[in-house]
């Protein structure tokens, strides 16, 4: 897939990403999200299964104190 950053020529490569979300008024990391990413940039653009992945994710381990959380499929 092309990259949709303006000006940029790269195209995505599947890869994961530790990705931050406020939730609850809470920050909380998310690592080993699969998502594709511009080698040239750094543009990440996560598929929409995956967001819903992560808010399911969310919505079960919130009540955790934890900070961070390894993504589940």
């Amino acid at each position: 897939m092309d990259c949709h950053t303006p000006g940029c020529r790269g195209e995505h490569e599947a890869g994961t990403i530790s990705h931050s979300v406020t939730y609850q008024e809470r920050s909380i990391v998310l690592h080993n999200v699969p998502a594709q990413i511009c080698p040239e940039c750094g543009d990440v653009v996560l598929a929409e299964e995956t967001t819903i992945i992560i808010e399911d994710l969310l919505r079960r381990k919130a009540r955790s104190k934890q900070g961070s959380f390894v993504y589940e499929p």
